[in-house]
């Protein structure tokens, strides 16, 4: 098998297949070494540099092309010091992503967003288990209808998060976010089911001044709101 492309190289064009073959070799490795898959989700840069890129942006990317329906020639360039993360390249469409992530926002939650995921992986590399909800050691009762209110004020944080850098006006650009872990909590619900009020409560005029498309994303699941 050839090498992975991991870690990639800023600005340099590699093909989806390129990619796709980077996460199933990467998913290889990790089922049979546990102690590489921990240090991958605690994205300590100290032991691997690229883990939390990778975990953030890499990853996501993937299940945005298998969303849209990329195919394995299709091009992409990493541009992180750009407006967009990535540019894709797909025949004569030319697509400019900017990424973020979007996190469950539980007000009684010990932990918030990206600092509760990194508790949440400290706790259970340590213990073999944490506790979802936020409390990570004790239980917390979770409700399909608190949930659904909670996960859509993450993708509102997440959207309205990025509508603050005035840079990105003009630039044609497009939104990912990684709700890591909404397709599970939710799984009763389509993605759009959760996405869309979300995005019609900031409203396509909001969010459209500076983003023409929004892409959510999460393992095995997809949703695409286009700004018209």
């Amino acid at each position: 098998m050839d090498r992975s492309i991991y870690p990639l190289t800023h600005d340099r064009p590699y093909t989806f297949g390129e990619l796709r073959a980077a996460e199933t070799m990467l998913l290889a490795e990790r089922q049979a070494d546990q102690a590489l898959s921990s240090r991958l989700r605690l994205q300590d840069r100290k032991q691997i540099d690229w883990a939390k890129t990778r975990n953030e942006e890499w990853s996501p990317l993937k299940l945005l092309a298998d969303g849209l329906g990329l195919v394995d020639e299709d091009t992409f360039r990493w541009t992180p010091a750009g407006a967009a993360d990535f540019v894709i390249a797909s025949g004569a469409r030319t697509l400019k992503v900017q990424c973020t992530m979007a996190y469950d926002e539980r007000s009684e939650g010990q932990y918030r967003a990206g600092h509760l995921y990194r508790k949440e992986q400290e706790f259970g590399a340590t213990n073999g288990f944490y506790f979802g909800g936020g409390r990570i050691s004790e239980p917390t009762v979770r409700d399909v209808a608190e949930d659904l209110v909670t996960w859509r004020a993450g993708i509102v944080s997440a959207v309205k998060s990025k509508m603050t850098n005035v840079s990105y006006e003009g630039q044609g650009l497009d939104l990912l976010v990684f709700a890591r872990g909404c397709a599970f909590d939710l799984i009763d619900f389509s993605l759009e089911e959760v996405v869309r009020p979300a995005l019609k409560q900031l409203g396509p005029e909001y969010w459209g001044r500076i983003f023409a498309n929004v892409y959510v994303v999460d393992d095995h699941a997809f949703a695409h709101i286009a700004k018209l």
